[in-house]
């Protein structure tokens, strides 16, 4: 985080945090909690991923040929999970504020990190599953939408990629070591059970750390404090007519239309990623004699590598996303993640160097997609409806999550270990071609205010 400890107070009040200019009344001190705290729900949700194929089959025992179906099929739970309750938590982030949201997130996954080596049937994964989908809504409505709230219109790009770098920084860091705790806990002398349990409990740690953090550190906020730029609303908000706000929006603004039609693909790469990339290694290493802690050690060196490369896309894009059309910048992204995942097609070895050009590849691609959508959104959305936009930009995405995962996990087992990323190419190729049609019809002009801008 270069310059991050160098603030200074703009002519016009406005503090600034290195080249990032931040929004009027936003704090240094708070952004930093800020970011720690979405570095802890960063990791824990990559652990959580990397860990699946591993409780799979040392804990439940699960068919080989089953699996990626039953991956399939969780992934699809949890996102429906936070597909009913995303557009109400979106909505609760304007009206009674993003701590709480955060706080209560940080909880779920705690209490979903104790419960997850305890379980004894696939059902109660499914449990455990929705309940984590519920959990997630908070860390996207709350997080995401604070993010939004922190930095002046003119920095959204070099602010998003601090925001989205460090905690990928600092979870790679933490999967490097993450991705063993399942070997040093047998390498002491734990059984299969034991394994489980000490390395879902020690990385359970870092989500008790951030719940309570954000609880007495992060400033309290509510409807007294909502959005900086916020117009004065006459009638207090409710969730439907924020909802319903959002929707009147998109009908008179083509850009926030653009950005709600990528929402339906923009998360469904990375989910994708940590649903069968793991699996496919776990997968791969049983037909080559690699057992299955072995293979989880692979799979977490790919996700901090992942990790890593998609930062440094996020370091490059942010400058551009704050110098560039925004819009086309998007398209942009679209196709190189398109590209990325048709790429996976390639490879013969999981264990080779191609695998991890590869991901190197898709980690670039999904820094600049991740950058240039949540710069786009942050800058259409209304102050007053960023919570609300989001929960819609996310509810989209999604209910195409359900289907993803679902078909995903069919063609794991039936087409092959690397059908489930050739069908996401596809599915982003689509999507730009859709937004192509769209900004052709709507014909769309982008303009970015000034850094002074709110």
């Amino acid at each position: 985080m270069t310059g991050a400890a160098e603030v200074r107070i703009d002519a016009i009040g406005q503090k600034r945090i290195g080249p990032i200019l931040l929004a009027r009344g936003i704090e240094p001190a708070q952004v930093y909690v800020f970011l720690m705290l979405m570095s802890a729900c960063t990791f824990v949700v990559e652990f959580a991923y990397t860990m699946q194929p591993l409780v799979f089959a040392q804990q439940l025992h699960i068919d080989p040929g089953k699996q990626g179906f039953l991956a399939g099929m969780l992934g699809t739970t949890q996102q429906f999970g936070t597909l009913i309750f995303i557009g109400f938590a979106g909505s609760l982030a304007d009206i009674i504020g993003r701590r709480i949201l955060l706080v209560l997130t940080l909880a779920g996954f705690f209490l979903c990190m104790l419960a997850y080596p305890l379980i004894a049937t696939v059902a109660a994964l499914f449990v455990l599953r929705f309940a984590w989908g519920v959990s997630f809504t908070g860390f996207t409505a709350g997080g995401a939408t604070m993010a939004m709230d922190c930095p002046d219109n003119g920095s959204r790009g070099k602010f998003i990629s601090l925001v989205l770098v460090l905690p990928m920084a600092v979870s790679a860091v933490l999967m490097l070591g993450g991705g063993r705790l399942p070997a040093w806990f047998r390498d002491l002398g734990f059984g299969p059970e034991g394994v489980s349990i000490g390395s879902f409990w020690a990385a359970s740690i870092f989500a008790l750390a951030g719940a309570i953090a954000a609880f007495f550190m992060l400033a309290k906020d509510g409807r007294k404090a909502t959005a900086v730029g916020a117009a004065p609303i006459e009638k207090p908000p409710t969730i439907l007519s924020n909802l319903a706000g959002v929707v009147t929006h998109a009908r008179e603004n083509p850009r926030f239309a653009l950005i709600l039609l990528i929402g339906s693909v923009v998360r469904t790469d990375s989910v994708i990623l940590g649903a069968f990339v793991g699996l496919w290694v776990v997968s791969a290493g049983r037909l080559q004699d690699v057992d299955a802690i072995t293979a989880t050690k692979t799979a977490g060196l790919l996700t901090a590598i992942r990790l890593v490369t998609m930062s440094i896309g996020l370091i490059g894009f942010g400058p551009i996303a704050d110098r560039s059309n925004r819009v086309r910048l998007v398209l942009i992204a679209l196709g190189l993640t398109a590209l990325g995942f048709a790429a996976f097609g390639l490879i013969s070895d999981v264990f080779g160097w191609g695998m991890i050009a590869v991901v190197v590849l898709v980690g670039l691609a999904e820094g600049a997609q991740s950058i240039s959508s949540q710069s786009l959104i942050a800058q259409e959305a209304p102050a007053h409806l960023r919570g609300s936009s989001m929960g819609v930009f996310a509810f989209l995405g999604t209910a195409s999550l359900m289907i993803v995962n679902l078909v995903g996990g069919k063609l794991f087992d039936k087409a092959g270990y690397a059908s489930p990323m050739i069908m996401e190419s596809v599915l982003h190729f689509a999507v730009l071609v859709a937004a192509l049609i769209l900004l052709r019809a709507g014909r769309p002009t982008e303009r970015i205010p000034s850094p002074a801008a709110t």
